[in-house]
Formats: C-alpha cells, structure tokens, sequence
C-alpha cells in the first residue's frame, strides 16, 4: 500500500508541471471513474487507490458515486481558452510521462467522431426458444430500404414491402425513449463491453435491480441465429452452437452470485469492478464466446444482400423480448462512436452503429415485436436515422419522432378492401404535400425574424460561391433546343459537346456488353431491313429492293456512326419513309416520270432545306410537336401496317382461291403464239413458238391457306415472345433475350416450316452478288431516264424533297427526344441540330443511288441504348432496377451497320424468305406500337362505363365529356389523314401531318391548361411491375 501512495505522489507531482485546461478529458465513458487519472497505474494498485478514496467520504456520498459512474459528467467539462496562436506544437521527451499523450490522442479521436449520415442496414432479432428449448436470439425481420419478414417453415425471406406500423405502437417506442436509457457515441470495442455498459447504465437509472444485472447480461450475450443460418448446419465439432446458455437456468445462476471477482483476459478491468454478481467462470465463458464469435469474421454470409447493402452502410440491431425475471421493462439506445463489427449479431459482416435494446416481462401490456418493427422502420428512415446520426440528447430522437407522426398518413380501422383505397401514387402526392407544407411555413417564419438589410443564407452561399470561382461564369445554355442567335450555332454547339469525347466513344466500347449489343442490334436491324426491303420492292415495281436496302442501310449506318452527334441511334428503312416513296412511285408512273431520277433531284433538295433550317436553327421547332401530334401520327402508321398484311392476304385468295378439286387446273392447255420469221435473204421461213409469260403464276392450291397461316404465326410468336419478356417464367435475363429477340426467331422459325411444307410461296427476290435489284447500274446517271424530266419539274421536285425532309425531321428528332430523356443519364451531349444534317447528307447519296430513304429507326434506337444501359444490382429489395450508366459509343453502331452490308452476300438465303412471313411482321409491328399511344387507351375509354375507368390522370383531372371531346379530335384528324393517304394527294401526307401542330394550338380554346396538361403533356407514367417495352417507349413502328 505505501508503495502505491508514492506512486500516486509522483504521478500528482508531475501533473503539476502540466496545463490544466489541455489535456484533461472526461467522457462518457470515464467520466465520475476515479481511476481516469491514474492510467499509469497498475489494476490493482488503482483498485485499492479507488476503494480507499471512497472510503473517506460519507456513505451518501459513496452511493451517489457509485449510482453515476456512467453518467457524463457535463460540469466538468473542458474550459473553452483562446489560443495565442495559430499553431500549437505537442511534444514530450523520451521517457516523460505518456498520459498526457494518451489523453491528447483521446481528445483527437472525440473531435473525429463521424456523425454524417450513413446508409442503414436494419436487423430486428427477437429472444425465442429454439427445438432444443434454449433460448437465442432469432433474426425476424430486417430493413434495408423496405420491410422484410421471416417466413415461419419455409425459412425464408417475404417480399419486400412498405413497413405498416399501428400508432399505439409508435406511442409506446417515445414512452420507451423518454424513460430509458440513451447513450450517444459510446467508445467500446466489442459487444461483451457494450453489453456491460448498458447494464451498468439500466442498474444507475434505477431500471433494473442489482441481482438482475448478470441475467440481463447473460441474455445480450446469447447466441443469434440468423436465415441463412438454416442452411447447411452440419458441423463436424463437438460444441454445441444453439446458444451459449438456457434461460431456464437463469433463475440457478442468480442463487449462485459471488460477491469474489477475478480478472478475466477478455474482459475489462472497468467491467469486473462493479459486476459484483457474476460468477467469474461464468463471466470468462461468455465474454470468451461472444469475442469468439466476433472473431469469425470469415464465415459464410449471404452474398446476393450483401450487393444489395451500399458501400457504407452500417447496421442498426434492434434486440426485443419477453423474460421472466423482469418486474418492469428496460429499455437501452446506443449509438457506438464508431462503427463495430460484430458479425455475432448481424445478418452481413457491416459494422454495428446503432442498437436498441427492449427486454420486459411477459406480463406487460406491450407488444415487444411492434415497438422493435416501429424503431427499425423509424431507423430505415432516412429523415429519422439522419437525426439519429447527430442527435445529442434524447429530446432531439423524441423531436424526430414526432416529425415522423406528422409526416405519416393514418388509415381509419374498419372492414375495407384493397380497392377502395387511393392510388399509391395519390397517397405519395399526400405525403408530399403534408412536407411541402411544413417546409414553406418554416420558411416564412424564417423569412420573418430575417431582417431585410441582411442576406439570406442562399443569396450568401452563392456569392460565396462566385467568389471562389473568380467570377460569374460564361454559362453556355444546357437545353440543346435552345437559340443562340447566331448562323449555324446550334450545329457549332452540338460538335463542342460531342466531338471531344470522339476518342473515348471507341475506348469505352471495349466491354463485352457492347459487344452483346452489337450481336443483339445487328438481328434487329437485319429483321428491319429484309421487311422493309421486301415490301418497298412490292411498292415500287422491284425498282428498289432488299439489295439497295442492305448495301445502304450499312453505308448509312457507317456514315453516321462516325459523325453524328448522337451515334446511340440507328439508323434504316422505315414505315412512313416506306409510305412516300410508294406515293412518290405512284405520282412518276401516273405522269411518266422516270421515278429513280425524281428521286435523285429529292435527295439533293433535301441538302438545301436541311442547311437552310440547320442555319437558322430550325430543329427547335421540335418542342412544338407534343403528345397530341405524336400519337395522331403513330396512330396513323400503325393503321397502314395492320391494314397492309390484311389486304395482302385478301389479294391472295383472290390470286389463289381455295377449291375443293385442284386436278383440273393442271389439265388446262396453254396455246403459245406461233411467230413467223424470214431472214434477211429471204431464204429460211421458220416458225417458232413463244413460252408464257413468267410473270403470270396459275393459281395454285393451298398457298392463300398457307401464306395466312405463316402470316398469323409469325405475328403470334413475336408478339407472345414480347409478352413473355416480362412473364413469370425463366430467369430475367433469359426473359429478355427471348423478348428481345422474338422478331428474328419467328421470322427463323417460319422460314422453316415454309421449306418443310412442300406449298408454294412467294417469296423474296434477291439478285446474286452485289448487285441492283433491277438491271441497272448503281449510279442513277448513268442510267436512261434523266430526260423524262423537264427542267420545271426539277424545280418542282423541292416539293416532294420538303415532304421527305419532315418525315425525316420529324423521326430524328422524336427519336432523340426520348433517347436524350434526363433519367437515362447521356453525358456526351446529343446532336438535334447536326444529326437532321447528316441524315440529309445520306439521304442526297442514297437518291444519287437509287437506295430507299434512310432515317432514325426510332424503335431501333431505343433498343440500342436499352441493350448499353446499365442497370444497378445494388438496389434494396424491393426497389426497381435504376439506370447506373449508358455505355455511350460509337463502336456498336459501326459494327451493326457493317453487318448488315455484308448480309448481303447471303443472297441464298434470304430467297428461302416468304413474303407472307415479313407481313406478319408488319402486323406486329403496327399492333405493338398501339402499346404506347395514349389515344388508343382514351379511345378505348369512349366503350367503357366511367367506373371503369383507369386512375389517371387525364381521368382524373378532366372532365369526362372533355375528354372525350379531346379524343373525337383526334379521331377527326386521324381520319382526314388516313383519306389523304388514300388519294392522289398522298405525296402531301406529312405536310397535313404539320399542319396537326396549329390544330394544337387552337385547343386552348376549348381546355384549360390544367386539362391540357392532363391530355397533352409529359406526365410519368403509372408504376408498373412490368418492365416497359421498347414500342411503349418509342410508339413510332
């Protein structure tokens, strides 16, 4: 004893040359310890120093002590003192005394404490009895964004669902918190010394008795069980691992407390000092059991959540349950200084920051597994677990959680079903206006102690901010539809935005999701180009065929995957370019027009318009065509290509009509016509019979039968394979790929049926090599025709050359308007203003050629970017698969186009190709892109009871005779458009297509903007579990 009293001199002696104001620390965890300021010391000397300094004083004064060893003491805090000077330097001499260092690095550590908020990975476990009859604690449910429960039996996992919480649960949680105990940023190491501070803690508070300390300890330390723990339990040791102790025997444990403490290796010496009831083997097997367990980090967790669990996320454990030793509940919040990995408790090997501990007796008219899911949910949620991050007393969690009161939505008891209730998305729109309110009148009463000569704090960060930069900078306007006022400026605009990433559009192709891509694009163009290849040849007399639409369908794509500004698009043959070079045939034949040289004059008007448009930057007249114009439009194509296979199988019944006895028509005999010939001497007289003609095919049996079937086959299977995309059935990347590829494996599928079955067809015209469809020579000049078109009708030809260019204009740009949308997340710019250029430029080559109008493929295009889009495997369950990145580049493109080209070598195989099968399809094509057309949901509505109606907006909204005034407009114009089409003035199609837009403009007459908005405007659409398909995304065929 003497010798530790002169080891107390020397150590007071020397702390008399030390500042006082520095280096002193008390904290939450020494704070009231007597033994703080004698780290020097060894245990037991510093024991017996504390024992005898209690002694001295009055026996209250020793229980008062004793009772707030756990308190912060907050009076006894560090003074503030002003620094004299900037830099302070800290330094000691070898062999001088290391409590001042060590009280310094302490120091440090409590001004690093990290309180910014982190994602949370929530746990509830529930203390229940296991087959053994041990008790354990038992993982029940767990939260990372939404709420998942165990399924009893089938040990696993429910589906992820919003939290439903009754408020007298919530009630209980704040009774809970308001009298229990709440630690903030306590500094322990492991769970064995958690667990020991919070039953000192409960025992100070006066929650529960000193006998009941080392079963409340005893019951943290228990064995917890997790799901994935149901797994594969075969162990080879003899250890039993059901749990460290039985609760049945805690009663025994009590009678056998010994008032004799030994120090254990694993356990503190702050924590034997005052756990004076537990036995000491007992104590060493527990704490060694529980570091044991913290010890395998490396055991086996579930891989697939923990992708699902952010980076930095840390864990909440939430431990409830009923004992039986308990007269009254105990209750314990603690938020760790540091985040600690105790893969004993949690689920995933992620650090515990949080836990919230709930043990009762069975008795108690508490629900202990509702008031552990309304802590975990008030935990998962991001608002409440930001403050928890911060809070510094327990009145800021009680704040929190009447903010969390105030922003919930109560549902009314009684017997209702699921369908009287709101839309989900009515309910959100609720909950958002319930904080947009409370936001605005915080910031009026914000507004009303600020003086009017003062800054606001907004109006100060951003001088700070302009400070920083040197500056207001030059800002260049980020709407690339937006006028800069200057010649050709949107063209200059879209090349500084996209050509400095010219070199990185190559280097990130180099990934094998592009490389998928490319396989994946080149079916579908491939498909694309042999349909509408094969039915342009029917249009146009096999003028221009699928050997002029492969050879520049590549030529094309090549072009402008290596100059647009947006090269994510692909570009082809389409539907209304299909339809005006059928009327512009149509008009040549009608006035002996030569039709490949009027085409040439087209193309190379169209070079003209699209200058003079792109240098008063015309393409921002885009923003004038909204959903009103789009869906008359898409509505209209998709009437031609659903019409188009019908009359094509009309016409062949008509050529080939179904008989009951075909024998008869093979006796039918033929006459030729005998020609007589003499030469030129006079000499020879000959005569010669001459053959048929080739072009006309008898009727022959079964072929209508067999082309409607192939027809309506092929349309079932692409369609069906569409719909399975988003089924049940299969993994969802094998889904997709069936879906994805539905169109190359009917045309496949069918191709062969149409080889086996020994019917005939008509199939494909395809010349061998690479050649014209026609004979000619590739370069229109060169060939007869030029003269068949007077000099006024070259001038004349900039009026079918403007028709061409809106029908471009107008695809290029709706195609880019939904490629550019902000949640695909494009960061290399986009090119409205230098992509319509360069489709001209193509097109001006594709006329001196003969080849078929090429534009943006605007389904295509979307297919494109939706196979480079990359989706998060991240997300919590529950959520959606969000966008991560685009894998924006030119290469996919490139190799898509050159594919293509070269397919055309496989002349062979494309004659096996009937025409029936590329009708079919058409056929899916126009009825697929009805999907997508807010005109045919509203046209269905006019057959349907308003009770029936969807919640929608435009329901909702607008009154119903509105509406379908709305619609009847449409259905006028659709109409007008569709007579137009039919008649000798179809070439003058899209120009009645513009003049849509004003009709547009004149609805301001009759709707309000509200039931404008509703009707015509950009509004998300309804949350679906189905992931949407690409001619819902993009309804132009």
């Amino acid at each position: 004893m003497p010798v530790m009293y002169t080891r107390a001199s020397e150590v007071q002696h020397q702390r008399r040359h030390l500042h006082p104001h520095k280096f002193r620390k008390y904290s939450l965890q020494e704070g009231g310890r007597v033994g703080v300021l004698l780290p020097s010391l060894p245990i037991g000397e510093r024991n017996a120093l504390a024992s005898a300094t209690e002694e001295t004083l009055p026996e209250a004064d020793q229980d008062d002590l004793r009772s707030h060893r756990s308190v912060d003491p907050r009076a006894l805090r560090r003074h503030k003192i002003q620094l004299r000077g900037s830099t302070v330097h800290v330094s000691r001499k070898d062999g001088g005394d290391k409590t001042m260092q060590s009280l310094f690095t302490d120091t440090i550590n409590k001004k690093l404490l990290d309180h910014s908020p982190h994602s949370v990975f929530v746990q509830l476990d529930e203390l229940l009895a296991n087959e053994d009859g041990d008790s354990e604690w038992k993982e029940t449910a767990r939260w990372i964004k939404y709420e998942e429960d165990l399924e009893e039996g089938s040990a696993r996992w429910g589906k992820p669902h919003v939290a439903s919480l009754s408020f007298h649960s919530l009630l209980n949680l704040r009774r809970c918190l308001e009298t229990g105990v709440v630690l903030l940023d306590l500094e322990e190491k492991d769970l064995p010394g958690v667990a020991y501070r919070v039953v000192e803690r409960m025992f100070s508070d006066g929650l529960i008795a000193e006998d009941d300390k080392a079963v409340v300890l005893r019951s943290l330390l228990l064995r917890h069980k997790h799901v994935h723990d149901e797994k594969f339990r075969f162990s080879i040791s003899g250890r039993k691992q059901s749990s460290y102790t039985s609760l049945q025997n805690l009663s025994d444990f009590k009678r056998r407390q010994s008032t004799h403490m030994i120090i254990g290796d694993r356990l503190d010496t702050r924590k034997k000092s005052s756990a004076a009831g537990l036995d000491t083997r007992e104590v060493e097997y527990l704490a060694a059991a529980a570091v044991d367990s913290q010890d395998k980090l490396r055991r086996p967790h579930n891989d697939s959540i923990m992708k699902r669990i952010p980076d930095d996320a840390e864990a909440t454990t939430v431990l409830v349950g009923a004992v039986g030793f308990l007269e009254q509940p105990t209750i314990a919040f603690i938020r760790l200084a540091h985040g600690i990995l105790m893969p004993s408790i949690t689920e995933v090997p992620i650090p515990v920051r949080f836990m919230f501990i709930l043990l009762g007796p069975t008795t108690a008219q508490l629900d202990y597994h509702e008031v552990g899911r309304s802590i975990s949910t008030l935990m998962s949620n991001p608002t409440f677990h930001s403050i928890a991050y911060k809070a510094e007393d327990r009145h800021e969690l009680l704040s929190a959680i009447n903010e969390f009161l105030d922003d919930s939505i109560v549902l009314p008891p009684g017997d209702w079903e699921r369908q009287a209730l709101l839309p989900f998305e009515e309910l959100r729109a609720k909950s958002e206006m319930i904080r947009r309110r409370k936001r605005d009148a915080i910031e009026k009463k914000r507004a009303a102690t600020t003086t009017t000569d003062e800054a606001s704090p907004i109006e100060e960060k951003k001088a700070l901010l302009i400070a920083e930069s040197g500056g207001p900078p030059d800002k260049e306007p980020d709407d690339p539809l937006s006028k800069t006022g200057r010649l050709f400026g949107g063209v200059i605009r879209d090349m500084r935005r996209r050509y400095p990433h010219y070199v990185s559009d190559f280097r990130d192709a180099l990934n094998g999701q592009c490389a998928a891509g490319a396989i994946f694009m080149y079916f579908a163009a491939l498909s694309s180009a042999i349909t509408f290849g094969g039915l342009l040849a029917e249009k146009t007399y096999n003028t221009i065929g699928i050997s002029e639409t492969l050879v520049f369908t590549s030529v094309g794509g090549v072009f402008f995957a290596l100059v647009a500004g947006q090269p994510m698009m692909i570009t082809g043959a389409t539907g209304p370019l299909l339809l005006l070079d059928e009327s512009l045939s149509n008009f040549c034949h009608s006035y002996g027009f030569d039709f490949l040289a009027a085409r040439m004059y087209c193309g190379l008007w169209m070079i003209v318009i699209a200058l003079l448009v792109a240098s008063l930057e015309g393409s921002v007249a885009v923003k004038k065509i909204t959903r009103f114009t789009e869906d008359i439009f898409a509505f209209l194509i998709s009437m031609i290509f659903i019409s188009e296979p019908i009359t094509n199988i009309i016409n062949l019944y008509r050529m080939h009509p179904l008989g009951y006895d075909y024998c008869q028509k093979e006796n039918i005999t033929i006459t030729p016509p005998i020609i007589n010939s003499t030469l030129s001497d006079g000499s020879t007289n000959f005569t010669m019979p001459l053959p048929p003609p080739k072009h006309i095919i008898p009727p022959q049996p079964n072929t209508a039968l067999f082309c409607t079937i192939l027809t309506l086959s092929t349309f079932i299977i692409a369609y069906y394979l569409r719909i399975f995309r988003n089924g049940k059935f299969l993994g969802r990347s094998a889904r997709r790929a069936l879906g994805d590829f539905g169109v190359p494996i009917a045309i496949i599928i069918m191709v062969g049926v149409s080889a086996i079955v020994p019917v005939w067809t008509e199939n494909l015209k395809v010349p061998d090599g690479l050649s014209p469809t026609a004979e000619r020579s590739w370069l229109v000049p060169l060939n007869p025709g030029l003269e068949t078109i007077p000099f006024w009708a070259i001038g004349a030809m900039v009026l079918p050359a403007l028709m061409v260019y809106i029908i471009v204009f107008m695809e290029t740009h709706i195609a880019e308007l939904i490629i550019d949308k902000p949640e695909r997340r494009l960061k290399k710019g986009s090119g409205f203003h230098m992509d319509i250029v360069v489709m001209s430029l193509v097109n001006a080559v594709c006329g001196m050629f003969g080849a078929p109008w090429q534009c943006v493929a605007t389904v295509r295009s979307v297919s494109h970017v939706s196979a480079l889009t990359v989706m998060s495997t991240t997300h919590a369950p529950g959520d959606k698969p969000h966008i991560v990145e685009v894998k924006e580049q030119r290469l996919t493109g490139l190799l898509v186009a050159i594919m293509v080209g070269v397919s055309v070598l496989a002349s062979g195989w494309l004659r096996l190709v009937p025409m029936a099968v590329l009708f079919g399809v058409f056929l899916y094509m126009g009825i697929s892109a009805l999907g997508g057309i807010q005109f045919w949901e509203r046209a269905i509505l006019l057959l349907k009871p308003v009770k029936h109606h969807p919640q929608v907006p435009y329901v909702r909204r607008v009154p119903t005779m509105k509406m379908h005034l709305f619609t009847c407009i449409q259905i006028m114009g659709i109409c007008v458009l569709y007579a137009v089409k039919s008649s000798r003035i179809s070439l003058a199609l899209p120009f009645f297509i513009v003049l849509m837009v004003p009709l547009r403009m004149t609805l301001v007459y009759l709707f309000t903007p509200l039931q404008l908005r509703a009707l015509d405007g950009a509004q998300k659409d309804i949350e679906k579990d189905d992931e949407p398909d690409f001619y819902e995304e993009a309804p132009l065929p």
